[in-house]
């Protein structure tokens, strides 16, 4: 079965790392929409990198980048630009 995280798993306190104090609009900041939810990133962010940020192990999701499904080995190469929309669904195991 499959289960989108809840907005509080994707949405944890960011640190330093996970906001860009540029604005979005400029060189250095993103403006992205994951699950939904709108959020600023920096620009260029390697999906990894913000998976791990959202407290997700990036080899146990499926994500959708702008309509199409990523497979594990496309994940590494995804730097996010404004615009992206992203769509994570984690696999739960269960009886």
């Amino acid at each position: 079965m499959a289960d989108r995280p809840n907005r509080a798993e994707l949405d944890p306190s960011p640190g330093p790392a996970a906001v860009s104090t540029a604005p979005a609009d400029g060189p250095g900041g993103a403006r992205i929409v994951v699950n939904g939810q709108p959020r600023e990133v920096p620009a260029g962010l390697a999906l990894p990198d913000l998976l791990v940020q959202l407290g997700l192990r990036p080899g146990s999701v499926v994500v959708e980048l702008r309509g199409t499904a990523l497979t594990p080995s496309e994940m590494p190469s995804v730097h996010l630009a404004d615009g992206d929309t992203l769509e994570i669904v984690r696999a739960v195991a269960g009886g």
